[in-house]
C-alpha cells in the first residue's frame, strides 16, 4: 500500500473535523467493539444475524471517534472504481451512538481528507438489502450511479457521473 498523507500506523489520526476523528484502524477492531460488529451487520440488513460482511484485504479501516471514544468504522477502498478514485465500502455507527448525523459527518471529513490527498472522485457502495443505508446515502447528498459488476449493491456518487 502506498503511504498516504497522515495515514500513519494503527491509531494514528488520518482526518479530523465536525467533532470527529478518523483514525487508522484494522478489521480486528470489530472484535473488541461489539457495537461495531452490530453496526456492520446492520449495514447488510437491519437485524442481520449472518456472517459479517467481507471486504478486500487491501481495504483501509478507519475508526470513527468522538470525544476519544470509538463510535463507528469507515472502510475505504483505494483506486476503486478507477485509478485515483476511492470507494466507501462501509460506514457504520454503533447503534448506541446513532441519531446525531455522525455517519454523514464522517463522510464529510473523509471527503475533505481525500481532496487534500488529490482524490477528486469517490463513490459509496450499499447492499440492496440495506434500505436504511440506501436512504441514508440519498439524505447525505449522493446520487445513485449505473450499476457496477457487483449486482447486489447500489453505488452512489456525490455527483451523478458514472
Amino acid at each position: 500500500m502506498t503511504p498516504r498523507s497522515g495515514a500513519g500506523g494503527v491509531g494514528a489520526t488520518w482526518a479530523r473535523g465536525h467533532g470527529l476523528t478518523l483514525a487508522r484502524g484494522e478489521a480486528s477492531d470489530v472484535d473488541t467493539h461489539p457495537g461495531l460488529a452490530r453496526a456492520l451487520a446492520d449495514g447488510i440488513e437491519r437485524g442481520y444475524d449472518g456472517p459479517p460482511p467481507a471486504f478486500p484485504e487491501s481495504s483501509e479501516w478507519y475508526r470513527v471517534r468522538q470525544a476519544r471514544r470509538t463510535i463507528g468504522v469507515l472502510v475505504l477502498g483505494r483506486d476503486c472504481p478507477e485509478p485515483g478514485a476511492a470507494a466507501v465500502l462501509a460506514v457504520a455507527i454503533d447503534p448506541d451512538a446513532r441519531g446525531f448525523a455522525l455517519a454523514t459527518k464522517a463522510l464529510l471529513v473523509m471527503e475533505r481528507q481525500l481532496a487534500r490527498e488529490g482524490v477528486t472522485r469517490w463513490v459509496a457502495r450499499v447492499p440492496r438489502t440495506n434500505g436504511r443505508g440506501l436512504y441514508f446515502m440519498l439524505r447525505a447528498g449522493l446520487t445513485p450511479i449505473p450499476p457496477r459488476d457487483d449486482g447486489d449493491a447500489t453505488w452512489f456518487a456525490r455527483n451523478a457521473r458514472a
